[in-house]
């Protein structure tokens, strides 16, 4: 018989691991699986419908509509939250005190120390530090301003989604468009179309809009005149937040699929969508604290905001 010390010494040790696993009853672990996103719950809002960190004083900024996202009633409030989960101020800044004119704030930016709101068809702006009024814009001819993007420059992108509500029913408007408003305040519309698929949540990055549509399942990116550049199909629609991380991955809030995606469009081919969390009903306009990692999901209809750390 042929023999070799070596092959022979090896042919041992492997015999004598499988005869101990054997004995053990050892089966090979399967790879752990990506550990969900930790998430914590603060309550005691008001139909919350956009969060929105202030990096500068390091606090989370939640909008409250109180009803109806489209009657003027002047009952609408923003309330201020630690990154621990405190409500430091439920009504920081309210429609009711007077001064202030706040009915269904949505959407939210801070661009040049001011705080600009959504509000049905004007843009409110605020004080970022101490909430004070300063002014409002009309935005003539709009239906329901929904999300702001502050641009590098300090102006701002605002999403039109050209519905109403009638009778507890959700009505198109035909208004669907994407407003800018320059440093200056004056108003143009970046795209106005009846077509449009009711744009929701907007974010920019690397001179690109992003937009997520109320009506589609679908997600577009555009340059800074409006012309359309990329769109990306999504498994579910009636999108509502979107924010788009540092790496370039889009996070996307889905009333459809009570879930917020996470989409990968870098690379060649069809981007990757994957569900980063479930189990989320009414997820509204997302906010995100780049310094923790965590984004901030409101839920309209449960009056909570989660905080997901991923």
């Amino acid at each position: 018989m042929y023999s070799h010390p070596k092959l022979a010494a090896a042919l041992l040790v492997c015999c004598s691991a499988v005869l101990q696993a054997c004995a053990e009853d050892v089966v090979p672990a399967a790879p752990a699986a990506p550990a969900a996103p930790e998430r914590r719950r603060v309550g005691g809002f008001s139909t919350p419908e956009s969060v929105l960190h202030d990096e500068e004083r390091d606090v989370y900024l939640v909008s409250n509509i109180v009803g109806s996202p489209v009657d003027k009633d002047d009952n609408g409030f923003i309330s201020r939250v630690s990154p621990d989960g405190e409500v430091l101020d439920l009504k920081w800044i309210d429609g009711a005190s007077e001064g202030v004119t706040l009915s269904a704030p949505k959407g939210m930016a801070i661009a040049g120390g001011k705080l600009y709101v959504a509000d049905i068809d004007a843009i409110r702006v605020f004080d970022a530090g101490d909430g004070a009024p300063i002014a409002s814009i009309e935005v003539s001819g709009a239906s329901l301003l929904n999300d702001i993007a502050a641009l590098p420059d300090g102006a701002l992108v605002v999403s039109d989604t050209g519905v109403t509500v009638v009778d507890g029913a959700i009505t198109p408007t035909g208004t669907d468009a994407l407003v800018a408003i320059d440093p200056g305040g004056q108003i143009s519309r970046l795209v106005a179309d009846p077509a449009l698929p009711h744009p929701n949540g907007v974010a920019r990055a690397d001179g690109e809009i992003w937009v997520a549509y109320l009506g589609a399942a679908r997600v577009d990116a555009r340059g800074t005149s409006g012309e359309q550049r990329r769109e990306l199909s999504l498994p579910a629609g009636s999108l509502d937040g979107i924010v788009r991380l540092d790496d370039g991955r889009l996070l996307v809030s889905s009333w459809d699929a009570s879930a917020i995606f996470e989409v990968d469009p870098r690379g060649e081919g069809a981007p990757r969508v994957s569900t980063l969390a479930a189990d989320l009903p009414s997820p509204a306009d997302l906010g995100w604290d780049r310094s923790r990692g965590r984004l901030l999901v409101p839920l309209f209809n449960d009056d909570e905001v989660v905080l997901l750390d991923i």
